[in-house]
């Protein structure tokens, strides 16, 4: 029972894609594959620097080929909170990586980099809709917003790959 517990659990569908891209590994594009995010928050406001905030292993990305563009699930293989995907751009190793926020109807379109076949980078500003949650993570419970303030949360992301492995 004990040596149970020391196993990390790993949701189903995380163990059904890994298994998916074990079976497809030599006909997979290198952006395929699962994805752990790690993200450096930067709050400012009216331009001027207010926190810096590191957040490693902020969630896991499943990337998978879908009718001409890369699907980007959480590890549970679900998009419940937002529909996201990659498309591939005419420019080596770049995408446009798109995002809409189903509760707060954001968009986001942002340009990401694959760089060594295993790192994922992109920036953007948390839109209006999420900043509220985001702020609140990024600062703690005891902050608020406030509408007097020009806040903006600016995301630098990195996913780093770490299924399959080259």
């Amino acid at each position: 029972m004990k040596q149970q517990d020391q196993i990390p659990f790993e949701p189903p569908a995380k163990l059904n894609y890994k298994k998916h891209f074990t079976r497809h590994q030599s006909t997979l594009d290198p952006i395929e594959g699962i994805w752990t995010e790690y993200v450096v928050g930067t709050l400012s406001e009216d331009g001027k620097v207010i926190k810096r905030k590191e957040i490693p292993k902020r969630a896991i990305w499943i990337i998978i080929k879908s009718k001409g563009e890369y699907r980007i699930l959480n590890e549970y293989g679900e998009q419940n909170k937002f529909i996201a995907s990659f498309k591939r751009t005419p420019k080596k190793n770049t995408y446009t990586f798109n995002v809409y926020y189903l509760e707060s109807k954001d968009r986001v379109m942002a340009e990401a980099t694959l760089v060594n076949g295993n790192r994922l980078e992109m920036a953007f500003d948390a839109p209006k809709g999420i900043f509220e949650e985001n702020y609140k993570e990024f600062m703690g419970p005891n902050h608020s917003a406030g509408s007097d303030k020009q806040l903006t949360l600016h995301w630098q992301f990195n996913w780093l790959k770490s299924f399959p492995h080259d």
